[in-house]
């Protein structure tokens, strides 16, 4: 069983690799660059590996935009068999100690992923469908790539009513050029032939923080412990949870 050491190790690494990357050049790291934010990463990856560990899901799992390969490294780290895949190259990802370890497959295809049919136990979608150019054909993909069965992670999903989403829209510096609701979201898996098993709201509390300065991010991220515990609740409960950042899911693939 993980500890505290263990979590605070990992926060550590993925804050050093961002600086890593900034100090590169980077401008797209500010989701790992912080505790509160690193912690999103470490509590998927909880998640995903608990899931694992009870069979209720099946390897291999298709990290699917895995960015710079952050939740890879965390579900090696966890034993978990994981297959990382994106179609954005980032070549500053091989300065960053630990992550640029990570074997990435690419494909120049926005939609087509590079994989048999029904040859894939789990994927993972992490702040990814919100981004890309075809929703509905990429669920499609991941639907003929998914065995019978297999099941689909959504995670940080952007929320429509979100209330830093709102902020951020008017003062333009939102990064999600399409939000969800939870029925919007519920009937869309529906609709590709995704049954919903579980799905919740997280993130009422800010964890970004795109626009800070560092002095504040640290501050703030010395609090990520209590931050997590206060953010459990605030998003579990109305009214304080229809205003929550993100939403997430756990789909199954129709037999």
């Amino acid at each position: 069983m993980r500890g505290k050491e263990s979590e605070i190790a990992e926060l550590d690494f993925l804050i050093r690799s961002a600086a890593l990357g900034k100090a590169a050049g980077a401008r797209d790291l500010e989701h790992i660059d912080g505790a509160a934010a690193a912690f999103n990463y470490i509590r998927i990856a909880d998640l995903v590996a608990s899931l694992f560990a009870a069979r209720e899901i099946t390897p291999p799992v298709l990290d699917w935009g895995c960015g710079y390969g952050q939740v890879s490294w965390l579900l090696q780290k966890r034993g978990v068999h994981v297959v990382s895949y994106d179609v954005e190259r980032r070549p500053l990802r091989e300065r960053m100690q630990g992550l640029n370890s990570i074997c990435v497959e690419y494909s120049a295809d926005p939609v087509r992923l590079p994989y048999t049919s029904s040859s894939v136990g789990t994927v993972l979608s992490v702040g990814v469908l919100e981004h890309v150019p075809d929703i509905i054909g990429s669920l499609q993909e991941i639907k003929r790539v998914l065995r019978p069965g297999g099941l689909l992670l959504i995670f940080m999903l952007p929320n429509r009513f979100s209330w830093a989403e709102w902020i951020a829209d008017r003062r333009h510096a939102s990064v999600h050029p399409v939000k969800f609701t939870l029925r919007s979201a519920t009937d869309l898996l529906s609709s590709q032939g995704f049954d919903i098993e579980r799905r919740w709201r997280r993130n009422f509390l800010p964890k970004n923080l795109t626009g800070f300065g560092p002095h504040f991010k640290r501050a703030y991220g010395a609090l990520y412990g209590e931050i997590e515990a206060i953010d459990r609740i605030l998003s579990k409960v109305p009214p304080t949870s229809y205003l929550s950042g993100v939403l997430e899911f756990q789909a199954r693939k129709q037999a």
